[in-house]
């Protein structure tokens, strides 16, 4: 039923050395040839400007064909990425983490050194006689081994 509907979807299977060439393509009114001769270059302005080609041309013509070159080219370009991938993303972490590093912590303590409050400061004899009694060598006023006639 579908071959005598469809006829046309039903792949040639079996007598493809009996098909001609053009019975495989479109029917012969929906072919276009192209027309020989150099199409017109589909560049931007960009791309059409002189310097931009001469640069194009020297780097086929120098540095494709000459692999020392070529090989420094590579790894110069992959140096560069690497710096600006590395600057790019560092930086940005470092900018948002700036807070947490060791210099801005010495920034903070110097700072904190010239503008903390002044401490009281305490001498030895503020603290009571304890310590004042003792360095001079009294007794203790109650109590004692001593025996008393």
């Amino acid at each position: 039923l579908i071959e005598i509907i469809m006829p046309h979807l039903i792949p040639n299977l079996f007598e493809k050395s009996y098909t001609p060439y053009t019975a495989k393509l479109a029917p012969k009114n929906l072919w276009s040839r192209p027309a020989l001769g150099r199409k017109p270059q589909k560049v931007s302005r960009l791309g059409a400007d002189p310097t931009w080609k001469a640069m194009w041309r020297l780097i086929r013509s120098w540095v494709c064909h000459n692999h020392k070159v070529y090989y420094t080219v590579s790894i110069f370009w992959a140096f560069a990425v690497y710096q600006v991938w590395w600057h790019t993303l560092v930086g940005y972490y470092r900018q948002r983490n700036a807070h947490r590093s060791i210099e801005f912590a010495i920034q903070k303590e110097a700072e904190w050194e010239i503008n903390k409050p002044k401490e009281e400061e305490y001498d030895d004899e503020d603290y009571g006689d304890e310590a004042g009694a003792a360095a001079e060598g009294e007794a203790p006023a109650e109590g004692g081994d001593e025996e008393e006639e």
